[in-house]
């Protein structure tokens, strides 16, 4: 599935730390109905475990086709939820219930809830997928709130939304619970159970077995720009502060101008291609900034990485990222002004993150070695010959794998 043709529903299922929550028990519900996830104590409750990957993995389609299966009665898989006090976390099912959700609330990434989640920083790609998203549902289902105007008006009603009223208000998802076992036992279940229904990727793994790590808290600023679910609120609030604004400069200098539809039609291209759905590639770089071995190389995926207890390792690790990225672009006397089409995009328009990595490793070994000057009186050559050679850059990708295991070559 390509990256920019997901629909964002990560605002929709607010994430907690289950150590965090109270051990008293509370009731469990068998079976999760329509009127559960509209204004009702369960969605209230409802939680995403902070390591929980980001619910953006589903595209249009497959949103559409979730709502429509619910509301024609169609057999929904069961979701598995943990208790914790008043908190109930989703283990399984974040995507399902998540496009219920958005059904109730008319929010496909682009709604209030996303709207306050990332502090209003809403990107053009994840905006337009919400309105194709909203308009698929419009025409092959209904809005949700057609159907609630329908059961209490039904004259008014189109005919089609009438024939599926019955089907709503008795269709149900069946909720299966974890036993009441600790956090651990309940972070095992879900690595357990995703992995064996669709593997995780070895680089996302790594960022959610370590994800209190600087680098882990640094990548996932990165890419929001600052906003969405703070892994960094239990440092200060100068911390906070600090990790953000460097966080939201980096951002600015990867992805803006936003990238448009392809095929492209303008040379104004953002540095790293589109910054939707982008956290692996940003783990790999902040990764690569700060000298980290890669993991997934080494197979080394599950061993653990040192907690950040205040913050101030995040925001070095994020100055580091931010001291290369100023030497490839940006405004400060010691950028490059290096052109993205010349060095991170193929010739057909599609960005090349190990590209931009190999580069910028290019030109802080030359920065190091006080070699800038040297490069720039042979700059012009170097860049006709990329630009006459794409396909070297693509192929050497293809051959030697992806992220950073390609930089060698």
């Amino acid at each position: 599935m390509a990256t920019r043709n997901v629909v964002n529903l990560d605002a929709l299922i607010p994430r907690q730390d289950m150590a965090e929550a109270s051990a008293l028990a509370g009731s469990k519900l068998d079976k999760i109905d329509i009127h559960h996830l509209d204004d009702h104590f369960f969605v209230g409750a409802l939680r995403k475990p902070d390591f929980q990957r980001e619910t953006v993995h589903w595209n249009p389609d497959k949103v559409a086709d979730l709502i429509r299966a619910f509301v024609d009665g169609d057999l929904i898989p069961a979701v598995i939820l943990w208790q914790r006090g008043s908190n109930v976390f989703v283990i399984d099912g974040a995507h399902r219930l998540g496009a219920l959700i958005a059904w109730v609330k008319d929010d496909y990434g682009d709604g209030r809830t996303s709207q306050e989640y990332f502090g209003g920083r809403i990107p053009d790609e994840q905006e337009n997928v919400a309105s194709r998203v909203r308009k698929l549902v419009k025409a092959n289902i209904g809005s949700y709130g057609e159907y609630a105007a329908a059961r209490k008006n039904s004259q008014n009603a189109r005919p089609e939304i009438m024939a599926r009223l019955s089907n709503l208000a008795t269709n149900s998802i069946v909720a299966q619970w974890v036993p009441q076992v600790d956090e651990k036992a309940a972070e095992d279940s879900f690595f357990k159970i995703n992995q064996a229904a669709t593997p995780i990727d070895p680089t996302e793994r790594r960022l959610l077995k370590a994800r209190n790590s600087p680098n882990a808290i640094a990548s996932r600023a990165i890419v929001r720009g600052g906003t969405g679910h703070k892994y960094w609120s239990k440092y200060s609030d100068e911390a906070q502060a600090n990790i953000e604004s460097i966080a939201k400069q980096i951002h600015t200098s990867l992805y803006e101008p936003p990238m448009g539809d392809l095929p492209i039609k303008t040379i104004d291209l953002p540095l790293a291609g589109r910054g939707y759905n982008a956290l692996t590639f940003v783990f790999d770089l902040v990764n690569w900034a700060n000298s980290i071995p890669d993991p997934v190389k080494k197979k080394d995926i599950d061993s653990p990485l040192e907690p950040d207890p205040d913050g101030e390792q995040t925001a070095n690790y994020l100055r580091k990222v931010k001291g290369v990225i100023d030497l490839l672009t940006g405004s400060e006397s010691k950028s490059l002004g290096l052109h993205p089409v010349v060095y991170c995009y193929t010739r057909g328009g599609e960005f090349q993150p190990t590209a931009l990595l190999a580069v910028a490793d290019f030109v802080r070994r030359l920065s190091r070695q006080n070699k800038l000057k040297t490069f720039i009186r042979v700059r012009r050559r170097l860049e006709d010959f990329l630009l006459a050679h794409k396909e070297f850059i693509t192929e050497t990708v293809k051959k030697t794998g992806a992220g950073r295991r390609s930089l060698g070559r």
